[in-house]
């Protein structure tokens, strides 16, 4: 019987959560990118092998995602101190998912003034840690 094996690696991960949901196979993917073994995909997203940050354009092109999630997860976890420097100089990053809690905020607030006091937070966290719950399953 063999287990499936859980990397620690974020990017990793993050990764392999996309190529679950890509229509795309991995030696597809693999092509795309310009990866000439298709195993190089699997060690990947097992953690086995960091994934190239210049690849990373390529492989979320490949798998039909927005990179910037992607390249933000990988340089968070392999350069750091880079990471640092981009999100000091630019900005706070702001992912996809939460950019679309910003948005939904917007519409549910244009309905009625949401006032974010202790409580709401409290709902929130709650709500959020029930889903990351489900979603981890």
């Amino acid at each position: 019987m063999t287990t499936k094996q859980t990397t620690l690696s974020p990017t990793a991960q993050f990764f392999e959560r996309a190529l679950s949901f890509s229509s795309t196979t991995q030696k597809e993917i693999a092509k795309l990118a310009g990866f000439p073994m298709p195993n190089a995909i699997s060690m990947m997203k097992t953690g086995e092998m960091k994934v190239p940050i210049e690849r990373i354009p390529a492989l979320s092109n490949a798998m039909g995602i927005n990179p910037s999630d992607f390249l933000a997860t990988a340089l968070k976890e392999y350069q750091p101190e880079v990471w640092e420097v981009i999100n000091n100089t630019f900005g706070t990053y702001i992912g996809s998912a939460e950019l679309d809690l910003v948005i939904l905020y917007r519409l549910a607030n244009s309905k009625g003034h949401i006032e974010l006091n202790a409580e709401v937070g409290d709902l929130l966290l709650s709500l959020f840690t029930v889903l990351a719950k489900k979603n981890a399953k």
